[in-house]
């Protein structure tokens, strides 16, 4: 089945919002995320939850996709982090119920980080000073959506690239640290 992203989910944008001292609530920005989507467990929440916010609230399973800037992506927010709001720069994508146990969250996270139009939408906004992507131009996105063990084998894939890649990043770190630390000790010889 291939279909618009507007057909199997509700677009909205973030929010913009203030740091308040004493804070409750994370409010997630790009800056969180990893480049595979991991987030960032050091940060601590920026806002107090509000009647103001509330309405705002991720639920578990929330696709935010960074829109603005030049690095666009998508992740699967889950609320294990703790009760969060989007900022500004994302756009949340959230599955309509009725295709809920038709469509995994990772995988439409997936399908859109790896689609050619979000590619080609960057490209074309490569002139602006602040690249970004809308919601018009991402609920035209045209999603494929293969049977669920199809999908569940692709994101069980990319896991484990993922994996290898974090693996690959330390084990260089790693020798880097070897090489410093044997040249350091030749040099005092």
């Amino acid at each position: 089945m291939e279909t618009q992203l507007a057909h199997i989910a509700h677009l909205s944008t973030g929010i913009y919002a203030q740091p308040d001292i004493i804070a409750d609530t994370l409010y997630l920005q790009a800056n969180h995320f990893s480049r595979s989507g991991a987030f960032d467990t050091s940060i601590e929440p920026q806002i107090k939850l509000t009647n103001k916010y509330e309405k705002h609230l991720l639920e578990n399973a929330d696709i935010l996709f960074a829109a603005k800037g030049m690095n666009n992506f998508g992740v699967v927010y889950h609320n294990s982090i703790g009760k969060a709001v989007a900022s500004s720069s994302f756009i949340i994508v959230r599955i309509m119920d009725k295709y809920q146990q038709q469509i995994l969250p990772e995988y439409l996270a997936w399908f859109i980080n790896n689609s050619k139009e979000i590619k080609i939408f960057h490209k074309q906004k490569a002139t602006t000073t602040i690249p970004s992507i809308s919601i018009s131009q991402l609920s035209d996105l045209e999603i494929a959506v293969p049977s669920l063990s199809k999908q569940k084998l692709v994101v069980d894939i990319q896991q484990l690239r993922d994996r290898e890649s974090d693996a690959v990043r330390k084990l260089e770190s790693l020798k880097d640290q070897l090489t410093q630390q044997t040249l350091l000790k030749a040099i005092k010889k």
